[in-house]
């Protein structure tokens, strides 16, 4: 076969090609703009400032209890709960005690000045999650009432409080079947002058008198009589 009738043809075809500027591939391809149209860098976001935490790990986790579940209502004053930080409405509260604030907290409580629902309305707390939460908001609001509340020094009268914290308050506290509140000067005079010793045996044995009742080791016979002597001598000190 012979190449001479197709060599024109072909002679043709590479002059075109040539015009046309294809005879070699472009090294890159680039489109007018291309550098002007990429998307700006974005600028490093600062960080949120972060919320002043106590130092005190209990306080800590009390203070994201209190932020996830109590400060809803807390905050705004709802059913009288006191704010934190406010001194003149923490002072009587913190006068009773820490543990006695705990107690009312997870237990419930209806006082003077408003309603503590159980746990707050959020019976998915534990005991320890809403002990973390009075500590946070107490510590908040110690101001001129942490004074007030120092437990006794001397060692029979510090355990004399914890015992009542624990089995008194409920009536003392509140007055229940003419119970004298310790600190009441007025209400405890008379019975001081008894002496301690009989109200001591007043207190193990229950009395009833002209203004109330005491049953008989405050209805929990569990306690023994050195631990009702121990009560007894605590408010009687806070009395005086």
């Amino acid at each position: 076969m012979t190449m001479k009738p197709f060599l024109p043809f072909l002679t043709v075809a590479l002059f075109f090609l040539g015009g046309c500027g294809l005879e070699k591939p472009p090294a890159s391809l680039e489109f007018p703009g291309a550098k002007n149209d990429a998307a700006p860098v974005a600028a490093p976001v600062a960080a949120p400032a972060t919320a002043e935490v106590p130092t005190d790990p209990k306080l800590a986790a009390g203070k994201t209890v209190y932020d996830a579940n109590c400060g809803a209502c807390h905050d705004a004053g709802m059913m009288g709960a006191p704010k934190p930080g406010d001194v003149a409405a923490w002072a009587p509260r913190i006068a009773q005690g820490v543990e006695v604030m705990t107690k009312k907290s997870i237990a419930g409580f209806t006082g003077k000045g408003g309603v503590m629902p159980p746990k707050g309305g959020n019976a998915s707390l534990t005991d320890v999650e809403v002990t973390n939460a009075v500590a946070f908001m107490a510590d908040k609001s110690k101001g001129a009432a942490a004074a007030t509340a120092t437990p006794a020094v001397d060692p029979k009268l510090a355990a004399g409080k914890t015992l009542y914290d624990a089995n008194c308050g409920a009536c003392h506290e509140s007055g229940m079947m003419g119970a004298p509140k310790p600190g009441d000067k007025a209400a405890w005079a008379p019975r001081l002058a008894q002496g301690i010793p009989l109200l001591v045996s007043h207190s193990n044995k229950g009395f009833t008198g002209k203004v109330g009742m005491m049953p008989a080791k405050g209805g929990n016979a569990k306690l023994t009589d050195e631990e009702i002597a121990s009560i007894v001598n605590y408010m009687a000190d806070k009395s005086k």
